[in-house]
């Protein structure tokens, strides 16, 4: 049996900004370095997003909440 997918929005409530990481199946990582971000200053968050392709999460999270849109991985890598 193949783990659940999901992707993961990584977003700097600070600047706005955020990522969209994933396909994946364990997020554990990114909340880890979510939380070593946190702890140098950066208001970081990260939500899952259920099994959606990055293009249409990206583009709830922005009818959503705004923000600006990175390329992957700059906000916070595990």
């Amino acid at each position: 049996m193949s783990a659940r997918q999901f992707v993961l929005v990584v977003v700097d409530c600070d600047t706005r900004e955020f990522t969209i990481e994933g396909l994946m199946s364990d997020d554990r990582p990114w909340n880890r370095a979510v939380v070593e971000a946190q702890r140098v200053g950066p208001n970081l968050r990260c939500f899952g997003m259920g099994n959606l392709t990055p293009k249409a999460a990206a583009a709830e999270w922005q009818e959503r909440h705004g923000g600006i849109r990175l390329a992957a991985g700059p906000i916070a890598c595990p």
